[in-house]
């Protein structure tokens, strides 16, 4: 028995939990006085526009994706497509990917680019002439995080970084798919790390042959070809989440 004592609190402290967060939010706000029994206040419905005398609960007023009924519960208004639970949480979700998107390929990019940068330094020491190309191997690992940057514009942009693109931010699976992607580029950019690698091994051999130039650069390019599929699905969900 005592090996399970600690159920109880465990319990009481998810349950805790859940209301902090808002879980059961939906059955905080109680209507005072609801003369058709759709759940709704009746002076509520009579002042956004709705029918206080049928129970029109689960229509949309405002066509935002969100039920009259969850308008009432969200505090939401609604008269209003951009004020909706459904937005919001889109919205956020698409915020999540695109921090994902951009940041774990900035930092994989980072990595990458200080691995040949160093090697690079060295072999710049002995043989100045040879800065200049040693310049590209750096510039390889740094792709990734254009990929990142593209791809976080393309989000924003379709979202509503050049308008309120509600209709979009309406769909069900904007949000998800949004942050789809944002993991999709935040893993597949980590072929950076192991690109700077090979690009700093290859910088290295061509500090001591200059035939090497150009194989050493196939050889750091192949790391790549992860980050380009990685691409490829990310446009593929962004034409299946309906922003593109």
């Amino acid at each position: 028995m005592n090996g399970k004592a600690w159920i109880v609190p465990l319990i009481a402290g998810l349950n805790a939990l859940l209301l902090l967060t808002g879980a059961n939010a939906d059955a905080v706000r109680e209507p005072k006085r609801d003369l058709d029994f759709d759940g709704m206040d009746d002076d509520w419905e009579g002042a956004n526009g709705l029918d206080n005398t049928t129970n029109d609960a689960n229509g949309d007023l405002d066509n935002d994706g969100s039920t009259n009924i969850e308008e009432f519960h969200h505090y939401d208004n609604p008269n209003d497509e951009t004020d909706s639970k459904v937005v919001r949480d889109n919205r956020a979700l698409v915020f999540i990917g695109v921090a994902l998107c951009m940041g774990i390929a900035a930092i994989s990019s980072s990595i990458g680019i200080g691995i040949v940068g160093a090697g690079a330094a060295g072999v710049t020491a002995e043989r100045p002439d040879k800065f200049g190309r040693l310049i590209i191997y750096q510039a390889i690992p740094m792709t990734q995080g254009i990929y990142g940057l593209l791809l976080a514009i393309l989000m924003l942009n379709f979202t509503g970084l050049a308008g309120p693109e509600i209709a979009v931010l309406k769909s069900p699976y904007v949000g998800w798919g949004a942050l789809a992607i944002g993991i999709v580029i935040a893993l597949s950019s980590v072929s950076a790390i192991a690109q700077g690698i090979t690009a700093e091994s290859a910088g290295a051999a061509f500090g001591r042959n200059n035939s090497v130039f150009g194989k050493g650069v196939i050889y750091a390019v192949m790391s790549e070809t992860m980050a380009i599929f990685g691409v490829l699905v990310a446009i593929f969900l962004l034409l299946a989440s309906g922003m593109l």
